[in-house]
């Protein structure tokens, strides 16, 4: 083999390295930024939630929860796909929206049945404490979010969530 040929190789096979590396930091790149882009999605979605949980307080009749529960599947979707370290925090959110439907629903099923006895109910009381733990449970995962997302998300949970 001549001296050419040798440095002709070496030549080649640095190029090939150098090809391999770039396309290796590209995908990094790619992938970083579509985890970023979701993530946003994710608090798009559990921002429209969040206002729909608190339109329940303002709302005179419980309709459902036909309307928030595809933002909240959509966020937990997005969780399970790109940010599996999100799950258990999900999956919390997702246990206090079930709670958070039912106690509606009965207070709208008491609120047909007897007026008076839900006036005495304290329902406002009970929802607000619901309120709250939403509120606890939601800037939990927006915080886990921000942070998995690399490069983090500027906007903080407040901005996001507002009390």
């Amino acid at each position: 083999m001549s001296t050419l040929a040798y440095h002709a190789a070496w030549l080649a096979a640095a190029l090939a390295g150098i090809a391999v590396a770039s396309a290796l930091i590209a995908r990094h790149l790619r992938t970083r930024e579509l985890r970023r882009l979701t993530a946003e999605d994710m608090l798009q979605a559990l921002a429209c939630y969040s206002e729909w949980v608190a339109e329940q307080r303002r709302a005179p009749a419980f309709q459902g929860g036909a309307k928030g529960e595809p933002l909240l599947d959509q966020a937990h979707a997005l969780g399970r796909t790109w940010f599996p370290e999100l799950s258990a925090a999900m999956a919390e959110l997702a246990a206090l929206h079930d709670e958070l439907v039912d106690f509606l629903a009965r207070q709208e099923a008491l609120r047909l049945a007897d007026p008076e006895l839900w006036l005495e109910s304290d329902h406002d009381g009970r929802f607000m404490a619901l309120w709250r733990e939403h509120r606890l449970r939601m800037h939990r995962v927006a915080e886990r979010l921000r942070l998995a997302a690399r490069p983090a998300i500027d906007a903080e949970p407040e901005s996001i969530f507002p009390a």
